[in-house]
């Protein structure tokens, strides 16, 4: 009788520890549950602060409303001020998860102090934006903490994303944190700011580390937004 026992206490912690293994090993539930939760966001608005830390140009913090429906409209109104990278802005995990891709468990990581997966996601589609792209998720709190992409038409970037967790039932980020690379003939013509005469000119225009931080508030979730609301735009944006 203690043998049998011992031998079942011993084909449970096997079957335990493959489980675990097999969790790890196969990041697809994880994405999966992510996914789950970003979907619950039909749509929301929220007022938004912009500051953007480039060495080359001094630019006030700016304040605007920001606008967004799944998968993937947003709109922002404000004045004076272009946001980029676009397609970092425009980023939407749920639309890469939506379409056919493959993904690799990398390894543990501590992101600001939570124990995070590192995980790969290769696009299958065919011609992507989007070639590669490295997520870290918070398993404990099924939060996405940050994500890095290397796109074909917009270079490389990486998104930090800061949680107010006590006042957030639908999960969405307090603080955005954009890093890019970015050079002064690459700025649009919406940024508006003080070029710094002091700093002497890069040799051959070299691209230089920039964060765009966005800090949101007053968050309205699931009001009902409509899609023309987001094709005016388009249609006013044609006719600049």
């Amino acid at each position: 009788m203690i043998k049998t026992i011992s031998k079942l206490s011993f084909l449970f912690l096997v079957f335990l520890n493959f489980t675990t293994w097999a969790q790890i090993a196969e990041p697809k539930f994880l994405l999966d549950s992510i996914n789950t939760k970003l979907n619950k966001v039909n749509d929301y608005s929220a007022d938004v602060k912009i500051k953007l830390n480039v060495s080359f140009i001094k630019i006030p913090v700016k304040e605007a409303k920001v606008f967004y429906k799944k998968p993937d409209k947003i709109k922002m109104k404000s004045t004076g001020f272009a946001l980029l990278p676009k397609k970092g802005v425009n980023f939407s995990l749920t639309t890469l998860l939506n379409k056919s891709y493959t993904s690799v468990w990398i390894k543990k990581e501590l992101v600001n102090g939570a124990n995070c997966d590192v995980i790969k996601i290769i696009p299958l589609v065919e011609d992507p934006d989007i070639l590669l792209a490295t997520v870290w998720i918070d398993r404990k709190n099924q939060l996405l903490l940050k994500v890095g992409a290397n796109t074909k038409s917009n270079g490389s970037f990486l998104i930090d994303f800061i949680y107010n967790l006590k006042s957030n039932v639908f999960d969405l980020p307090e603080k955005l944190n954009f890093t890019f690379e970015v050079n002064k003939m690459s700025l649009p013509m919406g940024i508006t700011g003080d070029f710094d005469s002091d700093k002497a000119p890069e040799k051959g225009n070299k691209p230089q580390k920039a964060t765009l931080s966005l800090f949101y508030s007053n968050y309205l979730v699931n009001k009902g937004i409509p899609d023309s609301f987001f094709a005016e735009e388009t249609k006013s944006s044609k006719k600049k």
